[in-house]
């Protein structure tokens, strides 16, 4: 079966500039800063800005993209 979580962690890594497989075992763990710190990606780091500042972090978990990404990666589907 179809995995959209596979599809997902793919896109990230190629994003983040590394592989989907380190990328799923940060998410899985929780502490994305290893993903981030080490990967000298432009997209990476911005990622990292964005979770460093408590209030833009706040803001991009109340959006409906990433309301439905906690949703998939949870294994819920949308209706």
């Amino acid at each position: 079966m179809y995995d959209n979580r596979d599809e997902l962690f793919r896109q990230l890594s190629e994003k983040l500039g590394t592989s989907s497989e380190r990328l799923r075992s940060a998410a899985d763990t929780g502490d994305l800063s290893g993903v981030l710190n080490s990967s000298g990606n432009p997209n990476a780091a911005r990622v990292k800005q964005v979770l460093d500042d408590p209030e833009q972090t706040k803001k991009l978990l109340q959006s409906p993209e990433a309301q439905r990404l906690m949703k998939l990666l949870n294994g819920e589907t949308e209706k």
